[in-house]
């Protein structure tokens, strides 16, 4: 018996606790703790920054590729067998370096004929001014002799009409020879010029035997080699697998070509600034400017063809490396922004949230360029009206709550 009342009394000890727990826990679920009672009687906190100054640009990421600031192919002006290469790829070369020697014997007898009908056609020159001098002297002998004739025969009759005849005519026919002298005398001179101008015409032909740079540069090329035939150059012959001897190409300054889409066009201006990306390099930046683009759009891509000059004085940047490019549009230096999730839009126009009196109100903005993540502000805000950082899930206007001003970063 004493064992069962001691039974019992356990069981209803363990049933009294758990009745207890039971009350207890009734008991404070219906008398809420002062915690909170604090917290639903506490207004909202609602994170808000000021906005801040800075530059803003349109920002555009495209592709691009490095050429050479100046590249042109050599071809040969005259055809011969090269009797020297003096150049190879890779070679520095000086605007009128002799890259490589066409030999064209027989040029160079034509050049001694020219030069020898030149001389022979001054000697006849020098012959025809002579024969003016003595016919010039006949003429004047002749009007002389004639005067005379004249004065005698007028004065006293001693000369008879025929010999007077015959002196005038002879004054005639000097006339005549000194008129053909001259006219010898500027064929002379005629055929002088054309004869220098066959040993200038030679004489430049042969220069051409010469393939010389036309700039400071680097050999880029060379497709030619001592003993080979080459052709001058033709109108169906002016690719680099069609007669070309070299290409040269100056790389001090490297042209960074891009295409800028439609859309960004009218944002585009020279002088705007520039971040290339060449690969390969690990991504490091060369900054550079637009230097200047085509002014007309691709038909058939809708894109301008736009230039970005980059200095290359180590020669470091090689024509045709890939590159990314940033270009920064349309700068404007001091913009009032704000993150771009404190603006709000509806069918009314943009807005931000802001605190009044502790309450959330609204205000009408108007708004400009984005970039990286911040959004400028043209109209309806002031440097020191704090805004709602995020637009999205502000409580409703004129809801009571509790501004705590944060740090962007922390956003």
């Amino acid at each position: 018996m004493m064992f069962m009342n001691r039974t019992g009394i356990m069981v209803l000890v363990v049933v009294g606790v758990g009745a207890g727990g039971i009350v207890a826990e009734r008991h404070s679920a219906a008398s809420p703790s002062p915690v909170n009672l604090v917290r639903e009687d506490s207004p909202p906190r609602v994170e808000v920054v000021r906005p801040r100054r800075g530059t803003v640009a349109r920002s555009l990421q495209t592709n691009a590729t490095l050429e050479a600031f100046e590249e042109t192919d050599l071809f040969a002006k005259v055809s011969g067998y090269l009797s020297d290469v003096r150049v190879d790829i890779g070679d520095h070369v000086k605007a009128g370096q002799v890259l490589a020697v066409i030999d064209v014997p027989e040029m160079e007898q034509e050049l001694a004929e020219a030069k020898a009908q030149l001389e022979s056609k001054r000697t006849s020159l020098e012959v025809a001014r002579r024969q003016l001098d003595h016919f010039g002297a006949n003429v004047k002998l002749q009007n002389e002799l004639l005067r005379r004739r004249e004065e005698l025969s007028a004065g006293q009759g001693w000369i008879s009409d025929r010999t007077l005849d015959e002196v005038r005519a002879n004054a005639e026919m000097a006339k005549a020879d000194l008129s053909v002298a001259e006219a010898n005398g500027d064929l002379a001179a005629d055929q002088i010029d054309v004869a220098a101008a066959a040993v200038e015409k030679i004489k430049t032909l042969l220069a051409y035997t010469q393939i010389v740079a036309p700039f400071d540069g680097v050999v880029a090329r060379r497709l030619v080699n001592r003993g080979d035939l080459v052709q001058a150059a033709t109108a169906t012959r002016t690719t680099p697998s069609a007669g070309s001897l070299f290409t040269v190409q100056r790389i001090d300054m490297i042209r960074v070509f891009c295409d800028v889409p439609e859309n960004d066009v009218p944002h585009l201006h020279v002088g705007d600034p520039a971040i290339v990306k060449p690969s390969g390099f690990d991504g490091k930046q060369f900054i550079g400017k637009v230097t200047r683009f085509s002014l007309r759009l691709d038909p058939e891509t809708r894109n301008m063809r736009t230039e970005i000059d980059l200095p290359n004085p180590d020669e470091r940047l090689y024509p045709g490396t890939y590159a990314d490019v940033s270009l920064e549009m349309n700068q404007r230096p001091d913009a009032l922004t704000v993150p771009a999730a404190a603006i709000g839009s509806d069918s009314e126009g943009n807005f931000v949230y802001t605190i009044t009196d502790k309450r959330i109100t609204r205000l009408a903005v108007k708004t400009g360029l984005t970039d990286n993540g911040r959004i400028e502000v043209t109209a309806g805000l002031s440097d020191e009206t704090p805004v709602v950082a995020s637009a999205q899930g502000t409580p409703p206007l004129r809801t009571s709550v509790q501004p705590q001003m944060v740090r962007e970063n922390s956003l």
